[in-house]
């Protein structure tokens, strides 16, 4: 299909119709509210993605894309990066519009106006969206909107899409954390923001003992850190659900000297890496050494609000984090 048949396809569903190229849609018209933005010298910080998914505010997709129109100008011009919002450098402009018009969030849904977006954002990621876009008979269900970043083709867009995702997830467990703290007695509010406050630096710190090598190092550092992340809140949800570690009377005893074995032995082998391993982004003793420590203000922090919270399994509880680490350090290499 040619560029001068697209428009009759605008605002219809029949995905089936959709040329299978990116060249197809450059024509596609852009709506009035595209027209006469203000000339943009530096990058936005409105971030629309955030509007647009209701990270840390409300769903609001006027805003999203009043924000998305002038990410996108900025993309168009090739203007640098905000470092204040990282993600919204490629997450954003192109990428959210073609979102909000695959779904119809807050305007008629357009699949060939959002195919032009997509395909601006990268055309790789666009056309290997097409198969399952043909796929699909019917508008996606309001709670499983179409996310083109699920298709991201290149080791960049990957690695944007990644953190897009984790603070997606971030903020659903930030939402959940809040409704739980809300249960809780004064003393057991204030252990748990310090908790939360420890699980945090001790999850970035976590970043320096991971593989920095390697194009696709920020997939691995933010994967690795969101199975820490995803630990502490499926443990969490356990605990309130009176689910206890399971973990003997020895283990609750050993683990602290366990974990201490291991740890000296894996400083060893650290600390026997090569100048190269080390130059090309390999975890060191030192790096090792320094989460360690964040770590086990972590697990201190825990220690103090599991004997508020669950006071009867609080020494289970510490054992059980403990042999978390554990096991993590003794995949470190």
């Amino acid at each position: 299909m040619g560029n001068c048949a697209l428009p009759h396809l605008i605002g219809q569903n029949p995905s089936a119709d959709l040329p299978p190229h990116c060249s197809a849609y450059a024509r596609v018209p852009l709506p009035e509210e595209a027209e006469e933005k203000p000339i943009l010298k530096t990058f936005p910080v409105c971030t629309s993605y955030r509007s647009y998914r209701g990270i840390g505010r409300p769903i609001d997709y006027s805003r999203a894309r009043a924000c998305a129109w002038q990410e996108r100008q900025a993309q168009l011009a090739n203007l640098a990066q905000n470092p204040e919002e990282p993600t919204a450098w490629i997450v954003g402009g192109s990428l959210i519009l073609a979102d909000i018009y695959f779904n119809g969030a807050g305007v008629t849904r357009n699949m060939p106006l959002a195919m032009r977006f997509a395909c601006e954002s990268e055309e790789g990621m666009a056309e290997l969206a097409l198969p399952d876009i043909a796929k699909l008979n019917e508008p996606p269900h309001v709670n499983t909107p179409f996310e083109f970043c699920h298709y991201a083709a290149s080791t960049m867009t990957m690695n944007f899409c990644t953190s897009y995702a984790s603070e997606v997830e971030g903020d659903r467990r930030d939402r959940f954390y809040a409704s739980l703290k809300s249960s809780m007695a004064e003393p057991q509010q204030v252990a748990f923001e310090k908790l939360l406050d420890a699980k945090k630096a001790y999850i970035n710190e976590h970043a320096s003992e991971v593989d920095q090598g390697g194009t696709i190092r920020g997939m691995r550092t933010m994967g690795s850190q969101d199975i820490l992340e995803s630990l502490f809140h499926m443990e969490l949800v356990h605990f309130e659900r009176k689910r206890w570690p399971i973990v003997s009377e020895n283990q609750i005893v050993t683990a602290d000297t366990l974990l201490v074995s291991e740890f000296n032995k894996k400083l060893l082998q650290l600390r026997g890496k090569s100048k190269d391993e080390i130059e090309e982004g390999g975890v060191t003793a030192d790096h090792l050494a320094k989460v360690e420590e964040s770590w086990e203000k972590y697990r201190d922090a825990w220690a103090v609000f599991a004997s508020l919270r669950y006071a009867s399994e609080a020494s289970a509880i510490r054992a059980q984090i403990t042999l978390d680490r554990y096991r993590l350090v003794k995949t470190i290499n």
